[in-house]
């Protein structure tokens, strides 16, 4: 199980994510951690990816975690 304590700010993590969470379809996403938060749904990450987009992705939905 991945906790918001294995993720630190400024590392490069890769991991596939539902599209648009909720659906069977997984997605790629690459960039670097800004952010480790936690809320209703459990642990977050927001990462910032090579062409500047921002996003925040639950820990919980995340496939094939890489964290570097």
């Amino acid at each position: 199980m991945i906790t918001g304590t294995n993720i630190r700010k400024g590392q490069a993590l890769t991991c596939k994510y539902p599209l648009h969470g909720t659906r069977n379809v997984l997605k790629r996403h690459t960039g670097v951690v800004e952010g480790i938060g936690s809320g209703k749904g459990g642990f977050n990450a927001t990462i910032r990816s090579e062409n500047g987009a921002v996003r925040t992705l639950s820990l919980n939905k995340m496939v094939d975690l890489s964290v570097s």
